[in-house]
């Protein structure tokens, strides 16, 4: 498992490090943001007192990790794997890039693959499951070029992805 008070990671450009109690303020501001907020899962605002018993929730459970997205050492982004399963090695990824200079660009992919390569590589795990709106074409055509297949309809409105480690792009 992931030491949360020292791990880093650098890959592809990109450091991931995970969140601590000191940025939990400055994600929630991105996360309240409109343009990232409807494009969550759970689009209600979130208040500072949600935001600090969230990250204390997520910060003790070792089946939640999120991270800061760091280029040239600024954070642009938040990327996480939640409900990891270490029986079935399976965990939900996420992420968004909140600075939009670094949207459309090579970045998002560099952060997806560095996310990536902490799942297979460090965790071990052997497949990643997302549930993406599907009305986010966005997303959607971004994870496919991730090596990302569609499973299925989850919901009335959510697209099931996987990522197995025996994938081609």
């Amino acid at each position: 498992m992931i030491d949360k008070s020292v791990f880093s990671f650098t890959r592809y450009g990109v450091t991931l490090e995970p969140l601590k109690e000191g940025q939990a303020e400055m994600v929630r501001h991105w996360r309240n943001t409109p343009r990232i907020r409807e494009l969550m899962l759970d689009t209600d605002l979130i208040t500072e007192e949600q935001q600090r018993s969230w990250f204390q929730k997520v910060w003790s459970d070792p089946k939640q990790i999120y991270f800061l997205i760091y280029f040239r050492a600024q954070p642009i982004g938040v990327a996480s794997l939640v409900n990891i399963d270490t029986d079935q090695a399976t965990a939900e990824p996420g992420m968004y890039i909140y600075d939009e200079k670094y949207q459309g660009n090579i970045l998002p992919f560099s952060a997806a693959f560095a996310l990536n390569d902490i799942a297979f590589e460090i965790l071990k795990l052997t497949c990643l499951h997302g549930k993406i709106f599907e009305s986010n074409k966005a997303s959607l055509r971004f994870h496919s070029a991730c090596g990302y297949q569609e499973t299925g309809i989850v919901a009335v409105s959510y697209t099931h992805l996987t990522l197995p480690t025996n994938r081609e792009v």
